[in-house]
């Protein structure tokens, strides 16, 4: 990770350094450039050094690295000491673009994001692998028998066996997601707690007592 990091800045940097035969870019544009260039070189020399044995850089440390190639780049709490804007003073009417430091400064924080997590998923500033959203649970009832709330005669004609004052009533033996439940058969108060990974609506729901994103942790 570390070799591929600094391969990947010294390219950066020599293309800037490298004068093209047909000089379409004018002496901002050009200055521009490397401004691009020595700021990704920079993150990745972050990233690199967040790499060295035994533990890299600290948390702290490798944020204030991070910090610093952007402060230079965009002037920190002074923007006219930024790269592009430095430049667009030298050359007062001569850049080709301007007002462009934000726009620039968030493709490169990308760019540099995108080839560092692209390696290593665990590394500096890649975001966390989303937690997958629980899925609902989906009442089987057995064909022709009657749901919580139908009429009934007797246990026979109700999915959840149970028939009470003429109506079905919800079980928490039946197989079904019924009632006030949060899972098949547990949660909502009337039946037993839910196990890790079931859904719920509040902590009570859960045996552990953990409820986060609607599912029992």
């Amino acid at each position: 990770m570390q070799r591929i990091a600094l391969a990947l800045a010294g390219v950066l940097i020599a293309l800037t350094l490298a004068t093209p035969s047909h000089a379409t870019l004018n002496a901002c544009s050009a200055g521009k450039k490397k401004c691009v260039a020595k700021k990704a070189a920079a993150m990745l020399k972050c990233h690199s050094k967040n790499e060295k044995p035994p533990a890299g850089l600290t948390p702290a440390a490798f944020a204030a690295c991070i910090q610093k190639a952007k402060d230079k780049f965009d002037g920190g709490a002074d923007p006219t000491k930024g790269c592009f804007l430095k430049l667009q003073a030298k050359f007062p009417g001569g850049c080709l673009t301007t007002g462009d430091t934000a726009t620039l400064e968030t493709k490169v924080d990308a760019f540099v994001d995108d080839v560092v997590c692209a390696l290593d998923a665990g590394s500096g500033t890649c975001p966390a692998t989303p937690t997958p959203t629980p899925q609902v649970p989906t009442a089987t009832p057995t064909p022709g028998c009657g749901t919580v709330g139908q009429s009934c005669a007797g246990n026979f004609q109700c999915c959840s066996n149970v028939c009470m004052f003429g109506q079905c009533q919800p079980s928490c033996t039946d197989g079904i997601k019924d009632g006030t439940e949060t899972d098949i058969d547990c949660g909502g108060g009337t039946c037993p707690t839910c196990a890790t990974g079931k859904m719920c609506a509040t902590g009570a729901d859960c045996t552990s007592g953990i409820c986060s994103g609607g599912q029992c942790n």
